[in-house]
């Protein structure tokens, strides 16, 4: 099979070298943007408080200025059922504020709406709703070799949108781990080609990193109905004593992540788009006045499940 990868490379060289692009900003908006990338999700085992974490970027537009003065300052607001939850007025633009969190009382079906403002800059606002408990999965696994074969399946509800992420972990214990234990990623193999520079998502349609990496689907292929998996992760014994185990953690996903997961990649990979030589990729956003994605979760998963490793 032939090596896209360098034909692509090549391709750009040759355009990048061979003219000249020149972009007309006459006539653009010149007010500078705000990024929004946030996640407010609860857990099965305390579905009455929401944990917030997100990031927020000043863009500034191509045809305003390019920086911001060291003074500005953005107050985010977060309300939930149109009641003011908490103002943060202190968040610095320039430079870059850094991982903005906070914990508030919410349950599942709470409308979750964030709002960035700052002199000089549109207002950015998203709007979430907090899912559903997510459904119980159904586990088995087998050690192949070096390889850990995952066999698990889930239940959808119908008559609703809805998305899913699941999150694969490993860990080792002399006891049976607490649900409290995080773990460390174990991450899946899907057999990608050496040729190919795209990776492959298996089953799922989207994975992304989030201090974990996770794999999403959406419901369109099973809505109502029952979905199985079988996935494969590399495993090698563990170091030193003790049983390994592993647990998968599922989450229903508000749909906006996933479309913005998948934007974001789609974004990555459309190199010919880039330079003109394919229809441009539109990123997808639900921040009205901005760019970005809040989206909600809510967290369960499996216990921890010993690995048959001789």
């Amino acid at each position: 099979m032939k090596n896209y990868s360098h034909i692509i490379t090549c391709i750009c060289c040759l355009t990048l070298t061979a003219c000249e692009v020149e972009f007309d900003f006459n006539g653009l908006d010149d007010a500078p943007l705000f990024l929004l990338d946030g996640n407010i999700g609860i857990t099965t085992a305390d579905q009455e408080t929401g944990s917030l974490g997100m990031y927020l970027y000043a863009v500034p537009s191509a045809a305003g200025e390019r920086t911001f003065s060291e003074d500005a300052r953005c107050t985010l607001k977060i309300y939930i059922n149109s009641e003011p939850a908490e103002i943060k007025d202190y968040i610095t633009i320039e430079p870059f504020y850094g991982y903005i969190t906070g914990n508030y009382p919410v349950k599942p079906g709470d409308e979750i709406l964030v709002t960035a403002e700052s002199d000089g800059f549109p207002t950015a606002s998203a709007r979430t709703v907090i899912p559903q408990a997510p459904p119980v999965a159904d586990v088995s696994c087998t050690m192949e070799g070096d390889n850990l074969k995952i066999r698990f399946s889930i239940e959808d509800n119908e008559g609703t949108d809805d998305a899913y992420a699941f999150c694969f972990r490993q860990t080792v214990s002399y006891n049976v781990p607490s649900d409290n234990d995080p773990g460390s990623s174990l991450d899946l193999s899907f057999g990608n080609p050496e040729e190919s520079s795209f990776s492959d998502t298996g089953p799922f349609d989207i994975s992304w990193d989030d201090g974990w990496r996770y794999y999403g689907i959406s419901d369109d292929s099973f809505s109502g109905g029952r979905r199985e998996f079988e996935v494969t992760a590399p495993y090698k014994s563990p170091s030193g004593y003790g049983t390994p185990y592993f647990r998968i953690e599922v989450q229903r996903i508000s749909p906006e992540r996933l479309r913005y997961e998948i934007a974001c990649r789609d974004k990555r990979t459309n190199l010919l788009g880039f330079i003109g030589l394919a229809p441009v990729t539109f990123a997808y956003t639900n921040v009205s006045g901005g760019s970005g994605c809040i989206s909600s979760y809510n967290s369960g998963g499996t216990g921890w499940i010993p690995i048959p490793y001789e």
